[in-house]
């Protein structure tokens, strides 16, 4: 989470960045994990699965809050989850929209992992595109 905020603090100024909450990934009433290994808390994040707006609000803030996230998030709707359904994006991706709302790039993670080289290469090539 730290390397994507320190590139969100990099690139801010050229492209417009919205982190978008959806699923709760390891849900303790679906899919319940004890690692605390990505917790700034350093405690096990122990949330259910969110099934109406205010849970997944709360939820959100709470995240902000506890990893101090300066990126402007956005929610999935409870009801629809249609961000997740088009995307596809559980547990976690990363994607650049273009200004035309054209997709133009999607981060796959590898064993859970996201490998930003290529995101950087992305960001860096849109920046020198729009000079």
């Amino acid at each position: 989470m730290s390397r994507l905020l320190e590139l969100y603090n990099i690139y801010c100024k050229y492209i417009n960045f919205r982190f978008i909450y959806i699923l709760e990934a390891h849900a303790q009433d679906e899919w319940p994990i004890c690692s605390s290994r990505w917790s700034p808390t350093q405690m096990p994040i122990k949330y259910n699965q969110t099934h109406t707006i205010e849970e997944r609000l709360t939820v959100a803030k709470d995240f902000i809050r506890d990893f101090n996230f300066e990126m402007s998030v956005v929610i999935d709707k409870t009801e629809e989850n249609l961000f997740e359904k088009l995307y596809s994006s559980w547990p976690v991706r990363i994607y650049v929209i273009d200004k035309d709302y054209r997709l133009t790039y999607k981060a796959q993670p590898n064993e859970s992992m996201l490998e930003l080289n290529e995101l950087i290469e992305h960001l860096q090539l849109i920046i020198k595109s729009n000079e």
